[in-house]
């Protein structure tokens, strides 16, 4: 009897959450123009809904990583999980069924991101083998891993550390401050780490190189078990980076200690211009740019009014500034944005 008192007079935060989690299930199959314009009016109920919305997108966004699993993508692989083929694809494909099924409910009671707390589990950053240009991708910290085309990096976070490796190409990180947690990017037996600065990140055929643009960070050999680098280890097995210096440590002369160059301003820039790609449209649809701009980053755009979702423009857009895409929207376009929190922007005719 009390339990049905309790259902009945559900929590508002409860409701809100469990409302936001369909919705997010929803949309990971597709929303019909009818179902969108449902889930916008929802949105626009109550200003905790984007919050909530966000939230468990995020979330979801991390069971991803689930679908996309296989052992060779963990960090540290368990042995016992190694198996044939056949057998991978049976217990995946059981063991997804099930989460598909319960995930909204799973969501709803606030355990999703219990689940990944203590996953050993990377998550992989470009959606294929690679990325077939450039990429921005926003960490759950703040953090920022920007992929040079043909380039993949797999990411993972603990209690304790945060750790990113870089298996191809190269990439280029923005690291928010978090004394408790180092960042430590991997390239092939090198780590390099960071509390809060910018560095990028390069493989070679025979090397990686480690340019240092902001702040400073610990340069040394990635050992098994241990996920961190000791500062007292400076001078001796760890070298310090400064902005403005580089490292090219060769895989045959990993054992010394690396040598550090200067680097001008002027080479900087002009070593770094993949970072100013710029996405060309011609004559493409709103919609189309808008699904690839949602696809970089963190921050949503939704277009509530299906008139101006055909709507063909001709731009060049910098991925990593939504904002001056949408003002650009607001002046030449017949088209309002309204920004709801942090995390949504929905766009709609004026009219």
């Amino acid at each position: 009897m009390k339990k049905e008192t309790a259902d009945s007079a559900e929590p508002g935060l409860v409701r809100v959450n469990r409302e936001a989690s369909e919705w997010v299930v929803r949309q990971a199959y597709g929303l019909s123009s009818e179902e969108q314009d449902e889930f916008l009016d929802w949105l626009g109920e109550d200003s905790n809904h984007a919050e909530a919305y966000a939230n468990r997108q995020k979330t979801w966004k991390q069971l991803d990583i689930l679908a996309d699993w296989r052992p060779e993508h963990s960090l540290t692989p368990n042995p016992d999980l190694l198996d044939t083929e056949t057998r991978e694809k049976r217990v995946y494909a059981s063991w997804m069924t099930k989460w598909v099924a319960s995930i909204a409910a799973v969501l709803a009671l606030g355990l999703g991101m219990w689940i990944f707390t203590g996953s050993p589990e990377a998550e992989r950053l470009a959606e294929g083998e690679f990325s077939e240009s450039y990429e921005r991708h926003v960490l759950e910290d703040g953090s920022i891993v920007e992929l040079n085309r043909e380039s993949q990096a797999f990411v993972r976070y603990t209690e304790t550390s945060r750790n990113v490796e870089l298996v191809r190409g190269e990439a280029h990180f923005t690291i928010s401050k978090d004394e408790a947690r180092p960042f430590v990017v991997t390239a092939r037996g090198v780590a390099v780490q960071a509390v809060g600065t910018m560095f990028n990140v390069q493989i070679e055929s025979d090397s990686v190189d480690v340019l240092v643009t902001e702040g400073r960070v610990m340069l040394g050999s990635a050992k098994a078990g241990e996920p961190v680098l000791q500062v007292e280890a400076i001078g001796s097995t760890v070298q310090e980076l400064s902005a403005g210096q580089r490292s090219v440590v060769s895989s045959s002369r990993r054992s010394r200690l690396p040598e550090v160059e200067l680097v001008s301003e002027a080479d900087i820039e002009k070593e770094l211009t993949w970072l100013n790609q710029l996405l060309v449209f011609n004559a493409t649809p709103l919609e189309e740019i808008v699904m690839e701009l949602n696809r970089r980053n963190s921050r949503k755009i939704f277009i509530e009014d299906p008139s101006i979702r055909d709507e063909e423009m001709s731009v060049n857009i910098s991925p990593n500034n939504i904002d001056a895409f949408v003002s650009a929207l607001e002046i030449t376009k017949n088209i309002e944005a309204e920004r709801m929190g942090d995390s949504v922007i929905v766009l709609r005719s004026r009219e």
